[in-house]
């Protein structure tokens, strides 16, 4: 219901684009023709006829003569939707491209002539009509200007409906891109939740009610962040280290002194927009693939900073690191898989997801996104 009333708006605002346009162009466009019009008869024209015209006749007449095609405008727009587009009976035709046009003739002389029997007196009133009419050289021209109308309601039409498609597809395209953010969101937490629940029957079965307790508390506060944020495509980094904090917390009741984590915040980078949960799958890669390896003290660090208008995002452990870097990209796990899909979905070439050597010895996921201020895009959004 709402994407239908959207696009009711959206072509409403469209037309009114489109048929302020034709209307400005179509009073250009009478404006000039008056006042070529107009010079013409008085300089060629009405040169031998007697008595002879001024300029301060033919100008005002010829712009009132013409302007008239604007009050006929929305009879000749109602005549096109309503003749035209809603019924192809040849009659109709027959009435939009013959009787019609004859008609706004008939009309526009019978206009003319009323104007210059009531203002110059000049001959009566039938002879006058019946010389405008019928024996007029010059009755093309208004014919040429109701096709010339028409067409230009044709174009007008014609771009309301291109935009209404191109507006259409492009919501197609945001809803499948969201659908697509949404399918791969909800593949991110299976393991992590699967080991946080098998570290929980662990502490039960070993009686450690304050720690059981504690990581039930932690899992909580983690899972309503995941509910109040699954809506949303992008979040500030500081609510996305808020976010991995809590998960952190959850893995350290698991491992205890042997996980170390460490935060290098750039200046500037903590209002800066990030995909959401777009750390997590790379910390638990590190988790999964580094820390959980080892038997000594096992490190994560966390940098950001800002270089050149993006943001760059690095998670590097001191994990064995890959150890065939050839087949790194069939070794990089679900994970970061998704987080290279997201990337792709949310930036298109603006990104990018590289995977080094650590200065630590282990592995270093660098991500580059644009640089965007929390500040700066809710702006643009209101």
């Amino acid at each position: 219901m709402e994407r239908t009333q959207q696009n009711i708006l959206y072509r409403y605002y469209k037309s009114s684009q489109h048929k302020i346009y034709l209307v400005r162009s179509l009073a250009l466009f009478l404006f000039i023709v008056a006042l070529a019009v107009a010079f013409q008869h008085y300089y060629i024209i009405d040169v031998q006829m007697v008595p002879r015209f001024s300029l301060s006749w033919h100008i005002p007449f010829n712009l009132f003569y013409f302007s008239v095609w604007l009050i006929f405008l929305p009879l000749i727009e109602w005549s096109d939707t309503n003749l035209r587009h809603k019924n192809s009976r040849v009659i109709n035709r027959i009435i939009f491209y013959l009787l019609l046009p004859i008609t706004f003739v008939f009309v526009h002389q019978l206009i003319a002539t009323v104007v210059i029997n009531l203002v110059l007196d000049y001959m009566d009133l039938y002879s006058l009509f019946y010389q405008r009419m019928l024996r007029n050289p010059w009755i093309w021209e208004d014919f040429v200007i109701y096709f010339l109308i028409m067409a230009g309601i044709g174009i007008q039409d014609y771009q309301t409906k291109t935009d209404i498609h191109l507006f259409r597809a492009s919501q197609l395209q945001s809803q499948l891109a969201q659908t697509q953010l949404r399918a791969l969101k909800s593949q991110l937490h299976p393991h992590f939740l699967f080991n946080t629940l098998n570290t929980l029957s662990t502490l039960i079965l070993k009686q450690d009610n304050s720690e059981a307790e504690r990581m039930l508390g932690l899992l909580e506060k983690f899972l309503k962040t995941t509910l109040n944020e699954n809506e949303k495509s992008e979040v500030s980094l500081s609510e996305e280290l808020k976010f991995i904090r809590h998960y952190l917390e959850i893995e350290k009741v698991r491992f205890k002194d042997k996980l170390v984590v460490e935060e290098v915040i750039g200046v500037g980078t903590i209002t800066a927009r990030v995909p959401v949960f777009l750390l997590q799958p790379i910390v638990e890669n590190s988790i999964h693939h580094a820390i959980a390896t080892k038997t000594t003290e096992g490190i994560i660090r966390i940098i950001s900073r800002k270089e050149r208008g993006n943001l760059v995002l690095i998670v590097e452990d001191n994990g064995p690191g890959m150890v065939e870097p050839r087949k790194k990209k069939s070794k990089e796990g679900v994970g970061l898989k998704i987080s290279r899909e997201r990337l792709v979905q949310l930036y298109s070439a603006n990104q990018s997801l590289e995977l080094n050597k650590s200065t630590m010895g282990g592995l270093q996921v660098v991500i580059k996104i644009p640089f965007i201020e929390v500040s700066v895009l809710r702006t643009s959004e209101s």
